[in-house]
C-alpha cells in the first residue's frame, strides 16, 4: 500500500514538474509569465508529441529499410557461398 502511494506521489509531481518545465520554456520563449504560459502547456504538449509520434514513424521506416537491406545483402552472400561449392 505504501509503495503505491509513494508511486502515485512521484508520478504526480513528475506530471507537475513536467507540466512547469514546459511552460517556462513557453515563457522564455514568447515573453510571457510562467503562470500565463500554463494555458500554452496542453497545446505544447499535443505539438511535441505529434512531432515525437512522426520522428518515431520515420526511425521505424528506416530501420526496416536498414534491415531489407541487410537481408538481401545476406542472401545475396549466402548465395554466393552456396554456388562456390
Amino acid at each position: 500500500m505504501g509503495m503505491m502511494r509513494s508511486l502515485c506521489i512521484l508520478a504526480a509531481g513528475a506530471t507537475i514538474g513536467g507540466a512547469l518545465f514546459i511552460a517556462y520554456r513557453i515563457s522564455q520563449e514568447t515573453g510571457k509569465s510562467v503562470p500565463e504560459a500554463l494555458s500554452d502547456v496542453p497545446a505544447e504538449v499535443q505539438r511535441l508529441c505529434s512531432d515525437l509520434k512522426g520522428r518515431a514513424g520515420q526511425a521505424v521506416d528506416q530501420g526496416r529499410e536498414a534491415c531489407r537491406a541487410k537481408e538481401a545483402e545476406m542472401n545475396e552472400r549466402l548465395r554466393g557461398t552456396t554456388e562456390a561449392q
